[in-house]
Formats: C-alpha cells, structure tokens, sequence
C-alpha cells in the first residue's frame, strides 16, 4: 500500500478497530482477529467500484459471504445517486471518510446491513422453495385426478396416505408421482416408435396394392409426422447418457427410414425401406428399454409390455400386406410367433394383481378386437386386414394409456 496520509489512515482506523491486513488478488481485506480463517469484511475502493461498473462482491471467492464497505471520498458523484447505486451493488457501507475512530462503527454497521441481506436472502430462498413444493404437489393432484377421476381432495388425500406409509414428505411424495409420470409418457412415446415404423411399411403396401392410396399416403406422412414429433420431444428430457445415446441411434434409423420412403414406391423401394424400418423398430426397441430402466418404477415394465403389443398388432398387418404383394420379407413362422406372443401378452397382462375398472374394460377391448384381427389374418381380405389392425392398435393404445395414468404407476 503506498506510503500516503490516507493510506496511513486506514491503517490507523484498523488498529483501532482490531482488525489485521490481507492482500487478496491487488484488493484490501479486513478481518476481525479470531478463529475463523475467512475474512468478516471485505474492504474496496470506491474508485474501483465505480471505474468497473459491476458488482462489489462479483470477484469475491464463491465461499466468501461477507459484508462489503467501500471506501473513499465520492469525487463530485450525487450522493444520491451514488448510494443507491452501491446499494444496487452489493455495498453494506461507505466509508467517505476514513478516520480511525470510524472504523469499528463502520464495520459493526456493515455486518448488522450484511445479516439483514442475508435473511433477507433465506427468507427468498424459502418462499421460492415452499412455491416450487405447492406447484410440485398440484401437478401431482393434477395427475392423479386425472388418472382416476378423483376429486381435487381425495387426490390430496392419497398423497398424503402415500407419503405417510413411505414416510417422506409430501413434497418428495409428489415428486415421485410426478416423476414417474414423466417417465411412463417417456416409454409410451419411445414404444409408439416401434410401431409407428411398421406402419409406414403398410402403409407404402397399401398404396403399392391400391387400397385406396389416397388414404393409405395421408396414414403415411402422419406416421412420420408423429415419430419425429415423438424424437423431439424425448430430445427435450433430461435423459440419463445411455438413453441419449439410444436416442440418438433411434433418430439416425429413422432418418434412414425417411429417406428410403421419399424414393420412387415400388417393390424394391419397399423392400429396402422394409429393411430400415426394421432397424428402426430395433432402435425403438432399445430405446424404450434404456428409458425403463432409467425410470426404475417396475410398474413402467407394464407400460413398455403393453406398448410392444401395438408393434405386433402393427407388423402382423405388414406382413400380411407385403405377403399379398409377393414380398416375403420375414422369416417363416414369424407371423404365428407374433400371434402367440399377442395372445400371452394378453395373458399376462390380466393375470396382473393390480389394475382398476377402467383398465379392465380396456383390457377386455383389446381381447375383443384381437380376435377380430386372427380372424382377418385368415382371410385374403386385404381391407378387413387393415381395418382390422386399425381397430386393435387403437384399443391397445387406449389400454396402454390406462396403464400409463394408473395410480398404482403414479404411486410407484
């Protein structure tokens, strides 16, 4: 420090007060003698303030919370102005003045202003979390009132039986609803993938037998309308770096997928755009399990199960399409493997202890509309095929929903 009257001052005014020197990064600090081994006060010319326009604390140590006093004369500034624009910069105190006999007021006034900023600070933080918690918590009450039916306080209520029997606050309680809401829409979404590409193959076959091509295109441009709105949005999640990467592989299959699409249709161009659906399909797979398993929720094994069922739904009427069309593209005894696994699923999922009335019926119109379907595949009917698939996608779909939105998900 340079051998000046003021700067002799300053050193006088902190002997007074009890305080010892430090030089910290060509700034001054002042720090009461005690145990602590961080400063109680943090001492800046008013120049340098001024002449850096930021904030006073902005090259402080992040650990350092600690009041901040600049001192100096204010050199024809409005004192106005210039006080409220130190306030504005983080400054508990100004010291125009520095004699010694100021200085243990001046750093008793600087930390009282430094407290109250900190409580201040807190009592933000507080408000700001207890905010975030009631808007967690109604979302949560949303979700459930939807999944159920409930009103807003008997969804209320089954969050609190819920946090009471995990013994957890509300706040965490609602965030594993919500959470694993978002998980469940995560796997349903990747899921559709599967059976959004084999849908684009029937529906390029449809166009190629001329089953009403017109329709059989707009089925088309939806398909991958959906499946990238699909990529998008699971692009949006915070997805652990595995499901990113199967992200990422699923995308580039899909694009593949396009690409094949947009050429000349004929039976070659369908037969390699076949090829990447398949891929695709692979892809979607994969997907769908790296989310399951980042959702840890075992009831999301449901949602993904139920999900698989709209794929085999999907790709029996592709093959049965692509067979009409002399295009043997699958191994023999594929369709009556997807047949038997439809019929299992079914099995399985009725056997399932946990379940609602809602999802009961919707289980039962799945059922219907399978048999349905079995019997179209044992027609040469190429319209009831597919009408028939239409009809059984839908009701597995509405049945996955269920799944999705039940409690026993939300609950985990």
């Amino acid at each position: 420090m340079p051998d000046d009257p003021a700067a002799a001052a300053l050193h006088a005014g902190w002997d007074v007060a009890g305080v010892e020197l430090w030089c910290w990064d060509g700034r001054t600090e002042l720090m009461h003698h005690g145990p602590s081994g961080a400063p109680q006060a943090v001492v800046l010319g008013l120049d340098v303030i001024v002449r850096t326009r930021t904030h006073a604390a902005a090259g402080l140590p992040g650990h350092w919370d600690v009041p901040v006093i600049a001192v100096g004369p204010a050199g024809g500034l409005e004192a106005g102005a210039l006080g409220q624009w130190l306030a504005d910069s983080g400054v508990h105190h100004w010291v125009a003045d520095p004699a010694p006999a100021v200085w243990p007021a001046a750093l008793a006034f600087a930390q009282a202003a430094h407290r109250r900023d900190q409580a201040l600070r807190q009592r933000i933080t507080s408000l700001q979390d207890q905010l975030a918690e009631q808007r967690l918590v109604a979302r949560a009450k949303g979700l459930l009132m939807a999944a159920q039916g409930l009103s807003e306080h008997e969804a209320f209520a089954r969050l609190r039986s819920g946090a009471m029997q995990t013994r957890q606050p509300m706040a965490d309680m609602a965030r594993v609803v919500v959470d694993a809401a978002i998980w469940a829409e995560a796997v349903n979404r990747a899921g559709q993938l599967r059976w959004l590409s084999q849908r684009c193959i029937a529906a390029a076959a449809q166009r190629l037998a001329r089953t009403d091509p017109p329709a059989a295109r707009r089925v088309q441009q939806d398909a991958l309308r959906r499946a990238r709105d699909i990529l998008d949005g699971l692009g949006r999640l915070p997805l652990p770096d595995t499901a990113r990467d199967a992200l990422g592989e699923t995308d580039a299959a899909w694009q593949a997928l396009t690409a094949c699409l947009a050429r000349r249709l004929d039976l070659a161009s369908l037969s390699s755009a076949d090829a990447a659906a398949d891929v695709a399909l692979q892809r979607a797979e994969a997907l769908a399990a790296g989310l399951q398993t980042a959702g840890s929720s075992p009831m999301l094994q449901v949602v993904n199960l139920c999900g698989r069922q709209r794929m085999r739904a999907q790709r029996l009427v592709k093959l049965g399409l692509l067979a009409r069309l002399g295009l043997a593209t699958a191994p023999a005894g594929e369709a009556l493997s997807l047949m038997a696994g439809f019929t299992d699923t079914l099995q399985e999922l009725a056997q399932l202890p946990l379940g609602s009335a809602e999802i009961a019926a919707a289980h039962q119109g799945a059922v219907d509309r399978w048999r349905d379907m079995a019997a179209a595949l044992q027609t040469g009917d190429t319209t009831a095929l597919v009408r028939c698939g239409e009809d059984l996608v839908d009701s597995v779909d509405a049945l996955t929903c269920c799944w999705e939105r039940s409690v026993q998900l939300l609950l985990g």
